[in-house]
C-alpha cells in the first residue's frame, strides 16, 4: 500500500484540483482549479510553476502542437492563448441552469469526451456525456448526474467511465476506428467514497481517483480492486500516469466545501500529489 506525498510546496492549492495530464511532448504536468478558474502548468526538472486565469469554470486542459490549449469551460470547448488570454470557442453547449462541463479526456485516436455535471443540491438525471465530432459536442448517452472520468485499456478495445453519482464505474466495448462504445456494463462498484478521475497505464491496471475515499483504487482489467494508495486528505479527484520514467503517479484533491474542521484535519486539501509506482 503506497502513499501519496506532495508535489512541491511552492504550488498553490486548488478549491477544486481536477483534469490532470502529463503531457509527453514537454515533459509538462497540466491541471486545472474549477472553482478557482485557473490553469495550471508545473515543470518537474525546473521545479518551474505557472498558471493562467479563465473567465469561467475551467475543467480540463490539453496542450497542443501550435502552442495553444484545449480547454472545457463551463459552457463549452474553447481553444486557450496562454499568451494573450484569448478563449475562442469551438464547440458550445446550451445547457439546464446549475449544468457545466466536468471531466475531459482524448481517447487513444486523440477524440475529445466530455461529461456534464449537475451541481443542485438534489440534481436530476440530466448530465450527459458527449464526445466532439466536427466542431460540435454530439451526445453519446444521457441519464447522469454527473458524468465524471474517462480511460481506455492499453489496447484500446475497452472503455471505462465513472458514474460518480451512482458509485459506479462503467465499462464499454470500445470501437477504436470509429470511437463508438456498446455493451456498457458495470465494470466496478464503489463501496466507500465515490469515482471521480480515471487513469489507465502501460501494464493494463486502472486507477481510479476516489471522492470522500482519501485514495485512488487500483482495479485489475477484471475489475478486482488489488490495491490502493493513500492520500492524506479526503477528497481526490483526479489522477494521471507520467514523469520521466512513466512510472510516477500524480494526483489532484480539492478542499472546496470543506468545513474548518475539516480543513484543520487536512490541512492539504487542494493539493497536487505523487507517488513511485512499482513495475
Amino acid at each position: 500500500m503506497n502513499k501519496a506525498v506532495r508535489l512541491d510546496t511552492n504550488i498553490p492549492a486548488s478549491r477544486l484540483g481536477e483534469g490532470i495530464y502529463w503531457d509527453d511532448a514537454t515533459s509538462f504536468l497540466w491541471w486545472v482549479d474549477i472553482v478557482g478558474k485557473r490553469i495550471h502548468r508545473y515543470d518537474p526538472e525546473r521545479k518551474d510553476h505557472q498558471s493562467w486565469s479563465t473567465s469561467k469554470e475551467v475543467s480540463f486542459v490539453f496542450p497542443r502542437p501550435d502552442g495553444l490549449l484545449l480547454i472545457g469551460l463551463s459552457n463549452g470547448v474553447y481553444l486557450f492563448d496562454c499568451e494573450t488570454g484569448e478563449e475562442r470557442p469551438v464547440a458550445l453547449l446550451d445547457l439546464p441552469a446549475e449544468h457545466r462541463l466536468n471531466d475531459g479526456k482524448r481517447d487513444p485516436a486523440g477524440r475529445l469526451w466530455v461529461g456534464t455535471i449537475n451541481t443542485a443540491a438534489e440534481p436530476s438525471e440530466t448530465a450527459a456525456l458527449y464526445q466532439l465530432q466536427d466542431g460540435q459536442l454530439v451526445q453519446i448517452e444521457g441519464g447522469y448526474t454527473n458524468a465524471n472520468g474517462k480511460a481506455w485499456s492499453a489496447d484500446g478495445e475497452l472503455m471505462f467511465h465513472a458514474d460518480t453519482g451512482r458509485n459506479t464505474v462503467w465499462v464499454y466495448d470500445h470501437d477504436k476506428a470509429a470511437g463508438a462504445i456498446s455493451k456498457k456494463r458495470v465494470f466496478a462498484k464503489i463501496e466507500s467514497g465515490s469515482p471521480d478521475g480515471l487513469e489507465v497505464d502501460r501494464l493494463g491496471n486502472l486507477y481510479a481517483a476516489i471522492y470522500g475515499g482519501s485514495r485512488v483504487d487500483i482495479a485489475s482489467m477484471r475489475g478486482d480492486v488489488v490495491s490502493q494508495i493513500d492520500v492524506p486528505v479526503p477528497n481526490v479527484t483526479s489522477c494521471c500516469v507520467g514523469g520521466s520514467m512513466g512510472k510516477t503517479l500524480f494526483v489532484t484533491t480539492a478542499f472546496e466545501g470543506m468545513t474548518y474542521e475539516e480543513l484543520s484535519a487536512a490541512p492539504l486539501s487542494g493539493h497536487v500529489f505523487k507517488v513511485e509506482l512499482d513495475g
